[in-house]
């Protein structure tokens, strides 16, 4: 196998140890011999993009998700997305913000360090290349030792991939989200999770895609009105919308308790009322 770069990525960060988690914004420049084949990528909001990891380690089989905790369990590199692997290709998802001079493409959520080469980039196609109902494993311990700001971008992420922009209505959906994590004491994507949302199209976006809930795995309910509720296997968490901001920023920023009135209940509180 032979393996040619078309380009590189030119990143603010140069050591893979100060590489944040969501990653960030980053420029993608594509060599003048390759230039051609980016006719119509403009057209996509998003790309598929691989590249070859090349200061990994080639060796390492088993690996522990260091980036969220050092005492979290070893797992197989397959079952990671570790930059150390036997064969160290980085394929991810990433935002088309814009191209320059024919070229140059800006990104967003691009975790590559500077200076890595790009092997291809392709569309990302989402009657393709999503697959909503999906599962992976249980997230419960590895969200507990995520720092808040951690948790809070990657539920912006999942918010805003499901949604597709970051408005008021996702921020008091991942403001939910944190508060439901921390009374059920779980991953909120987890199959004894279930959702019952109010009438907000954008928090009710916003919380599907946070939880994969849906009718048809059981897990989604809808009742209109402006109280949501999140439940586990235990208790159920209800929440009663005040006045939303029209702020981002003030919503990310304000008290719980000015956002929404929150009260907890057992499955059986919930099936009597």
């Amino acid at each position: 196998m032979e393996l040619f770069p078309i380009g590189l990525v030119h990143s603010s960060i140069r050591s893979r140890s100060d590489m944040p988690v969501q990653g960030i914004d980053a420029e993608i420049e594509v060599f003048p011999d390759y230039a051609g084949a980016l006719l119509g990528i403009e057209e996509n909001s998003h790309l598929i993009l691989a590249c070859w990891l090349h200061e990994a380690d080639r060796g390492v089989l088993k690996a522990v998700a260091r980036k969220v905790s050092g005492d979290l369990p070893e797992k197989g590199v397959f079952s990671l997305r570790s930059p150390a692997r036997p064969n160290p290709l980085s394929v991810s998802v990433v935002r088309l913000r814009g191209v320059r001079d024919g070229r140059f493409l800006t990104l967003a959520n691009v975790d590559l360090i500077d200076g890595t080469p790009v092997i291809d980039l392709k569309p990302y196609q989402t009657g393709w290349d999503c697959v909503f109902s999906a599962t992976g494993h249980d997230r419960t311990e590895k969200i507990r030792k995520m720092s808040p700001g951690e948790y809070r971008a990657s539920l912006i992420r999942e918010a805003v991939n499901y949604h597709g922009e970051f408005c008021p209505g996702v921020a008091v959906a991942v403001r939910i989200a944190e508060a439901a994590t921390r009374i059920l004491e779980r991953d909120l994507s987890v199959p004894q999770v279930s959702v019952t949302l109010g009438a907000d199209p954008c928090i009710a976006d916003a919380l599907i895609g946070i939880t994969g809930a849906r009718p048809g795995n059981r897990r989604l309910e809808c009742q209109g009105g402006t109280r949501y509720a999140v439940a586990g296997p235990r208790e159920e968490a209800v929440f009663c919308l005040r006045i939303v901001p029209e702020s981002v920023d003030t919503i990310l920023a304000a008290g719980e308790t000015s956002l929404f009135d929150c009260k907890v209940r057992s499955p059986a509180q919930s099936m009597e009322k």
